[in-house]
């Protein structure tokens, strides 16, 4: 039960999204997060396309035209494909499809903070830094970390990180730190922290204008529907 109970603290749309997209077979297809298709000798660029370029498509203009699409197998068409895009409407629907949707918008680039705003120069700078290989894709979370107290690496939103990362003094703090003081006192939590195999490196000398941008990156993905 606690289990189960802490999964879902620490389930957001886009992590379950990734994990159907993993069981339906999706990057078998589109390659790791739909980022290189595999190649299809029928097509002009002799690849199955990625996600950031169906994203880009006009046919594809809409959550609802993305739906359509996995749901009937209708990806815009490219010349004469030998691999053709399957149908899921008979194995995908309500929040499963949902999910899809938003790991989708967010892998190809669809769903992201506005141009120079803070949340981008945010989102830049997590890529710059590489925080997305243990914090997972956008911020997602999932990757796993034996030794902790949900197995896994958290995410940077929901209900998981809002129990880790009270304010934003406390992610000052374990990002110039590495760790947090209210955590490393509690005997409970402490115990977790020690043990865990990946620990969070200390940044001490990033710039205080860095830390507001991954902040409002941060704020960003908690509102975004992501």
């Amino acid at each position: 039960m606690v289990r189960a109970y802490w999964a879902l603290r620490t389930s957001n749309p886009v992590r379950r999204g990734l994990r159907t997209a993993g069981e339906l077979g999706c990057f078998t297809c589109h390659g790791e997060w739909g980022t290189q298709g595999v190649p299809d000798p029928g097509v002009t660029d002799l690849n199955v396309p990625t996600w950031n370029s169906l994203a880009q498509a006009r046919s594809l203009s809409t959550d609802s035209d993305i739906r359509n699409a996995i749901l009937q197998g209708s990806f815009p068409p490219h010349d004469n494909p030998a691999i053709e895009m399957p149908a899921y409407e008979a194995l995908l629907g309500g929040s499963d499809l949902d999910d899809l949707l938003a790991a989708f918008k967010v892998l190809s680039g669809r769903s992201a903070p506005a141009l120079s705003s803070g949340a981008r120069r945010g989102l830049d700078l997590a890529l710059e830094w590489r925080c997305f290989q243990c914090h997972g894709f956008a911020g997602s979370g999932g990757r796993a970390n034996p030794g902790s107290f949900s197995g896994s690496i958290p995410g940077w939103y929901g209900p998981d990180f809002d129990d880790l990362v009270r304010d934003r003094r406390e992610f000052d703090e374990w990002v110039l730190q590495g760790s947090l003081s209210r955590l490393d006192e509690h005997a409970i939590a402490s115990y977790f922290t020690r043990r865990q195999r990946v620990s969070m490196p200390a940044y001490r000398e990033m710039p205080r204008s860095h830390l507001d941008d991954l902040w409002a990156y941060l704020l960003w993905l908690g509102t975004s529907g992501s």
